[in-house]
Parts: structure tokens; C-alpha cells; sequence
């Protein structure tokens, strides 16, 4: 009767955790980026295209797998796009200098996403950090490429 009782309190510990622990899953909040404009000046990259890629990530677990600059995560994409399934979503831009997108096509589901990340192919390494769009707070971001770098700000509406 002991026994049976011991594992009771056990089970009931093992559901409590468990509940826990999807109230805290369900309570990680949802990044604020709802449209995503991109200002490419004209000698943006030193005055080549530039491959840019948004990443919406859905489980914060992913975002300790992916890289932390433009060229490692352009060179394994492929394989982290396979690995890490549907945790992430990926919108690929190439965009050429003297260009505006005014409003990025983003995935149906965006809203959902935990952070979104930009990685950018620059050419120097002063543009080829990873921004964290999800830091800022933005619902409307603007990423603007520069001759030699990035820069993450609000988009003026």
C-alpha cells in the first residue's frame, strides 16, 4: 500500500512538472515584427547584391543551434534549414544596390514566430553580424545596407 502510494505522489509531481513546463513553453512571448522593409543604398555591399536572409524561428531551442554571422549560416544553411525542420522558417532576398522592398512577403506563420533573426551575405565583416530583429521591439522593422555595413531600425509608416 506504501508502494502505491509513493508512486502516486510521484506521477502526480511528474503531471505537475510537465504542466509546468507547458505553461512556461506557451508563456515565451511571440516576437513584435509584423512587416519587414529593406533599403539597399546604391553602393550597398560595395556595389554588388546582397544575399539576405530572414529567419523566423519558432522554438528559442533552435536559435542556440544557428550561427552568429552572415557567412557561416549562408554556408550551412542548407544543412540547419534540414536539421532543424519546421522550428524555422526561412524568406531568401537577393537584393541588388539602389533598391527599396517595401514590404518584405513574410511567412503565413510569422506571428508565431519566438525571434527573427537577419543574416546577411556582406562582403566585409563589419555587415556580417546576425540582427536580431526580435531585440528591437519593432513591429515594423527597416534593415538598410550600407556601402560597408547594416543598420536594424524602426520603418517610418
Amino acid at each position: 500500500m506504501r508502494l502505491f502510494a509513493s508512486s502516486a505522489v510521484t506521477l502526480v509531481a511528474l503531471l505537475a512538472a510537465a504542466f509546468a513546463a507547458a505553461l512556461a513553453g506557451a508563456a515565451e512571448p511571440v516576437s513584435a515584427v509584423r512587416s519587414v522593409r529593406v533599403v539597399a543604398d546604391v553602393a550597398a555591399n560595395g556595389n554588388t547584391a546582397t544575399a539576405l536572409d530572414l529567419v523566423f524561428v519558432y522554438d528559442t531551442a533552435a536559435v542556440a543551434v544557428l550561427p552568429n554571422n552572415g557567412p557561416a549560416w549562408f554556408a550551412q544553411r542548407a544543412a540547419l534549414r534540414s536539421a532543424l525542420g519546421a522550428q524555422i522558417e526561412v524568406v531568401s532576398l537577393q537584393v541588388p544596390p539602389a533598391t527599396v522592398i517595401e514590404q518584405v512577403p513574410l511567412p503565413k506563420s510569422a506571428r508565431r514566430a519566438r525571434v527573427v533573426l537577419c543574416f546577411v551575405n556582406f562582403t566585409g565583416p563589419a555587415g556580417q553580424a546576425v540582427g536580431d530583429l526580435t531585440a528591437y521591439r519593432y513591429r515594423h522593422a527597416e534593415i538598410r545596407l550600407l556601402e560597408s555595413n547594416v543598420r536594424y531600425g524602426p520603418a517610418v509608416q
